[in-house]
């Protein structure tokens, strides 16, 4: 059996996971590097984290690679040769890569190519349902700037736009002022506008400022709350919608830091998905999405077995148990 590696990535919008496996499912190695949305950090930037990744990866295992699948989270579908070239003028080859969306990937890690839907909530928001005939059907995604419901991004700009709106006396006071002042580093609210237009300031690092939203929704803070429940309602209003298009995905799967560290937001998303399609059945992922880019090759090239998901999922839980 070849001895070549299969890599799978999950590029999210903020943080990136690569692993590498050989080809009978035994992860062989791991690394992590800053996100790959190349909308916000730019083709070069994600070009050379992939490639940074790929090369330590390599170097760890002693082998070649093979294919590397990674789910990007400025795709929203399989990227066509003329965006794979973008990440090939370097040493990655056009046969090597197979890029999707992050939201696919995850997709895969939650039903294993059966069909569901996934929403991920992390610096931004996508929504990916795979129907039986084993078509795509995307929602949300659009981005930072149009909009991304439930995102850390949007949380954090509805969250300042409240802050604004209390400062100038048309709106509730709120304890997310205090909060702003200290995340941002000003001493006033004018002070903000320096901060949050200066240079450095990225989206994520913004979308960050999600954080203390989610906690003072935790506490009760009726602005707080408002915000976290409209964004959570619209956003399973388009799950709902989804549904409506292939009844038979019954499974739903919810990912991301949003959801992974708010249990208000995870209820309120819930609550308003069941009040809309009472049989939705939310559902955790048994395999992350960087294992979800690796069950996607496998499946790929007709070697995903039983057999490779137990080794795979066993020796990834062992590496990242001794790496802790």
């Amino acid at each position: 059996m070849s001895r070549k590696l299969l890599i799978g990535i999950d590029g999210g919008g903020t943080h990136s996971t690569a692993v590498a496996a050989y080809p009978d499912g035994r992860i062989a190695a791991l690394t992590k590097s800053g996100g790959l949305n190349f909308h916000n950090s730019g083709v070069k930037t994600v070009r050379l984290r992939l490639e940074s990744m790929v090369k330590t990866l390599s170097t760890q295992c002693g082998c070649e690679v093979d294919e590397i699948c990674v789910g990007m989270s400025a795709l929203d579908s399989p990227a066509d040769e003329d965006t794979r070239s973008l990440f090939t003028t370097g040493t990655l080859r056009q046969n090597q890569l197979d890029l999707q969306s992050d939201a696919y990937i995850a997709l895969m890690g939650f039903t294993l190519g059966e069909p569901g839907l996934i929403v991920i909530c992390g610096t931004g928001s996508m929504l990916l349902m795979l129907d039986k005939e084993g078509r795509q059907h995307v929602a949300g995604g659009w981005g930072y700037l149009l909009g991304d419901p439930g995102s850390g991004y949007t949380l954090a700009r509805e969250g300042l736009l409240a802050v604004i709106n209390a400062v100038e006396g048309i709106g509730p006071d709120t304890p997310l002022l205090a909060d702003a002042l200290l995340f941002f580093g000003a001493d006033t609210p004018r002070g903000l506008i320096d901060r949050i237009y200066a240079p450095e300031a990225t989206t994520a690092w913004l979308a960050d400022f999600a954080k203390h939203v989610l906690a003072r929704a935790h506490e009760g803070n009726a602005v707080a709350q408002k915000i976290l429940l409209r964004n959570m309602q619209r956003l399973a209003q388009s799950a709902a919608q989804l549904i409506k298009k292939a009844p038979e995905v019954g499974k739903v799967g919810l990912y991301g830091g949003i959801f992974a560290h708010s249990d208000t937001a995870t209820e309120f998303f819930v609550k308003e998905l069941h009040r809309l399609a009472p049989k939705a059945d939310i559902c955790t992922l048994n395999y992350p999405p960087e294992l979800g880019a690796l069950i996607h090759l496998f499946q790929k090239r007709k070697m995903l077995t039983n057999e490779v998901l137990t080794l795979m999922k066993s020796t990834y839980e062992e590496y990242l148990h001794e790496r802790n």
